[in-house]
C-alpha cells in the first residue's frame, strides 16, 4: 500500500514543480517587461510554493521510509527513487515508479532551466540600471563640446547631469 502512497507523493510533488515552472515563466515575462509588480507578486507565489514543496518533499521521504520498513529495511537511509524501484518485485508497480521519476526528473530539468534564463535577465537588467545610474550620476570633467586648450575656461562649471535653472 505504500508503495501507491509514493507514486501519489511523487505526482504531486511534479505537480507541484509545474505549477513552479509556470510562475518562472510569468517571471521570466515580467522582467523583460520590466513589470516590478508582476515581478513582486511572482516571487511571494513562489516563496509559497516553494514551501508547499519542502512539505511535499518531507512527506515522500517518510512514504519512501514507510515503504522501505514494509520490506524489511529498518535503516534511515535516505535511498534514491532508482535505489527503492530495486525493492519492487512486481513489473507494473516497478513501471509506475520509475514513470512518475522520469516525468519528476523532466519537470526538474526544464525547471531549472528556466531559473538558470531567468536568473540571466535579472543579472543583465541590473547591469542595465548599473549601467545607467553610472551615466547619469557621472560627471564630466570637461564640456562634451569642442574647446581650444589654451583658452581659459569659460562661463560656469555644470554642477551635474540636468540644469536646475529651468
Amino acid at each position: 500500500m505504500s508503495l501507491k502512497q509514493l507514486v501519489g507523493q511523487l505526482e504531486q510533488l511534479n505537480l507541484s514543480h509545474l505549477e513552479m515552472i509556470e510562475i518562472a515563466e510569468e517571471k521570466k515575462q515580467a522582467v523583460i517587461r520590466n513589470d516590478i509588480d508582476t515581478f513582486i507578486s511572482t516571487m511571494n507565489r513562489e516563496s509559497k510554493l516553494l514551501k508547499r514543496i519542502q512539505r511535499e518533499d518531507e512527506l515522500r521521504g517518510e512514504m519512501a521510509y514507510a515503504f522501505m520498513q514494509e520490506r524489511g529495511i529498518k535503516s534511515r537511509l535516505k535511498l534514491t527513487i532508482a535505489e527503492i524501484s530495486r525493492l519492487v518485485f512486481d513489473p507494473d508497480e516497478k513501471r509506475e515508479l520509475l514513470d512518475v521519476h522520469a516525468r519528476l526528473s523532466d519537470t526538474l530539468t526544464r525547471l531549472k532551466e528556466i531559473n538558470d534564463l531567468n536568473r540571466q535577465l535579472i543579472e543583465q537588467a541590473l547591469s542595465f540600471i548599473d549601467l545607467s545610474m553610472e551615466l547619469m550620476s557621472h560627471r564630466p570633467e570637461q564640456d562634451m563640446t569642442y574647446q581650444h586648450p589654451a583658452a581659459q575656461g569659460y562661463g560656469y562649471g555644470r554642477s551635474g547631469m540636468f540644469d536646475r535653472r529651468s
